[in-house]
C-alpha cells in the first residue's frame, strides 16, 4: 500500500514540476515576443499560460503589460480596461506583488483615476519603501489625494 501511495504522490509531484515548466516556457515565449513588439503573439501565449495556471499573478501581471503596449499602440479603450482587469488580478492573487500594485496605480493615474490609485501606490511603497521612483509615486498619491 505504501509503495502505491508512494508512486501516486511521485506522479502528482512529477506532473506539477512538469506544468510549472510548462507555464514558466510559455511566460518566457510571451515575454520574447513582447520584446519584439509582437504584442498579440505575447497575449496568445500569455493566455496560453494561465489556462494552465490561472492562478500565476506574475502571468496576469505580464498579460496586463502586453495589453498596455497594445493600448499604446492602438488608442483602443478596449484594451485599457483589460490592462487594468488583469493588474487587479495579479494582485488579488498576490498581495504582495508591489511591482503588479505599481502597474495598476499607474495605469489609473494616467485615466485620470488618480484618487482610485491612491491605494495601490501606498502599497507599492510599503512593499518597496526605497523604490527608484519614490518622489514621483509620493506626487501621485498627492495629486490623488486633493481630488
Amino acid at each position: 500500500m505504501k509503495k502505491y501511495l508512494f508512486m501516486i504522490i511521485l506522479l502528482i509531484i512529477c506532473g506539477c514540476s512538469s506544468q510549472n515548466n510548462n507555464v514558466q516556457e510559455l511566460l518566457n515565449e510571451g515575454a520574447s515576443l513582447f520584446q519584439k513588439g509582437d504584442y498579440d503573439a505575447a497575449i496568445q501565449k500569455y493566455n496560453e499560460a494561465l489556462q494552465i495556471d490561472s492562478n500565476n499573478s506574475v502571468g496576469y501581471n505580464l498579460l496586463g503589460m502586453a495589453y498596455r503596449f497594445k493600448f499604446n499602440q492602438t488608442g483602443t479603450q478596449e484594451y485599457k480596461d483589460k490592462e487594468i482587469e488583469f493588474f487587479k488580478k495579479a494582485v488579488t492573487l498576490d498581495p504582495k506583488f508591489w511591482v503588479a500594485h505599481k502597474n495598476l496605480a499607474a495605469s489609473l493615474y494616467y485615466q485620470n483615476r488618480k484618487k482610485e490609485a491612491v491605494p495601490y501606490l501606498e502599497k507599492a511603497l510599503e512593499l518597496q519603501p526605497n523604490d527608484p521612483e519614490k518622489p514621483l509615486l509620493l506626487q501621485w498619491i498627492n495629486e490623488g489625494k486633493k481630488e
